[in-house]
């Protein structure tokens, strides 16, 4: 896929993975919007380690993607999204599931449907090593 003059938003951009991305996909002549999850400290997470020339480049869309409305608004106009964003932490989940469930499944959903609404090109959806926990293997 050819990604150059492409409009492309990244949720989970503020991480390690996510930041470095939308670092490459600047190198590649992309329009890219970060979807970053919004914080009353506005720390832009691994994307403040950014030149600040990278970061003029970039548009910050400060948000949640459980929340159905701020991912329409911020998937609108866009040709190419990756979707990274999810909690990680096995520990926690053990207690705390359903945050889990809410980010990582319904907030997967709401990035498919509105990507679906909005006719985008393409959607890709990655994943984790988190996912392999430290469970039996059969």
């Amino acid at each position: 896929m050819i990604l150059k003059n492409k409009r492309v938003l990244v949720t989970g951009s503020d991480g390690f993975i996510g930041s470095h991305l939308v670092e490459r996909l600047i190198e590649e002549g992309c329009t890219v919007k970060a979807f970053v999850y919004y914080n009353s400290f506005n720390n832009w997470g691994w994307l403040d380690t950014l030149s600040k020339d990278t970061l003029n480049k970039i548009e910050i869309f400060l948000g949640d993607v459980r929340d159905p409305n701020g991912v329409r608004e911020a998937i609108k106009g866009m040709d190419v999204v990756f979707h990274l964003a999810a909690l990680i932490g096995i520990p926690y989940s053990y207690h705390s599931p359903d945050s889990y469930v809410d980010t990582n499944i319904k907030g997967t959903l709401n990035i498919l449907q509105a990507a679906k609404d909005y006719g985008v090109e393409k959607t890709i959806i990655t994943s984790t090593s988190e996912v392999y926990d430290r469970g039996i293997f059969l």
